[in-house]
């Protein structure tokens, strides 16, 4: 009598590596969607479509376009947290800022700066989008407060200006340049860049003497 032996299962690890691998192959089609059609133009069918898989199967790793968007940004955590580190520990804070940017700018940056335009206006009218991104926009702007908060020690920014709108400020400004560098690529931002750092020195500077007088 021959008997038959049951089949063997897939080890832990295998059956996590297949769903690492899934969910990855997920993101990369929702980035590629997102990237060519914008957010509300990349459905998820189009989405499953580019990932070769079910919708039944996509809808098991992410319920919703925003719960892709998410992934895509805390996929990005770790660069971002990067970037924030090298500038609050370069001999120049307000440099190193400078240089973020044109990281963020680049063909090869980070895919939620170019994604950046596009998840803000959707963010407006999408509450559910808007609470997905914002605690990472929240991460961020505290990264970037402690790196100011360094730059403020070095003597690079004036002590007496609020931090807080300090980096909400940058933050608009820096939206501003991605976005813009997307819609008018004649401009040559990135060319520009150096008067931009001027411009932050100049505006943050703290005071000489004779204005901190001029002032009193």
């Amino acid at each position: 009598m021959t008997s038959t032996s049951a089949p063997t299962k897939p080890a832990p690890a295998a059956k996590a590596d297949h769903r690492t691998g899934q969910r990855q192959r997920i993101l990369d089609a929702a980035l590629a969607c997102f990237s060519r059609d914008g957010f509300h133009g990349a459905s998820m069918q189009k989405i499953c479509a580019a990932a070769g898989m079910s919708p039944g199967a996509l809808y098991r790793y992410f319920p919703s376009k925003e719960s892709l968007i998410a992934a895509i940004v805390e996929g990005e955590r770790a660069e971002r947290l990067a970037f924030f580190d090298a500038v609050s520990n370069a001999p120049s804070v307000l440099d190193a800022l400078t240089d973020c940017t044109a990281a963020m700018m680049e063909e090869g940056g980070l895919a939620s700066a170019r994604l950046g335009p596009e998840v803000m206006a959707e963010a407006i009218r999408n509450a559910d989008l808007r609470a997905a991104v914002e605690p990472h926009e929240e991460e961020s702007r505290a990264q970037l407060t402690a790196a100011l908060a360094n730059a403020v020690e070095q003597g690079e920014i004036d002590p007496a200006l609020d931090l807080e709108t300090v980096v909400l400020m940058l933050q608009i400004i820096g939206d501003g340049i991605l976005l813009h560098h997307q819609l008018h690529p004649q401009w040559r931002l990135m060319e520009r860049l150096p008067v931009f750092a001027q411009l932050v020195k100049r505006m943050l500077a703290p005071q000489t003497p004779a204005q901190a007088e001029a002032e009193a």
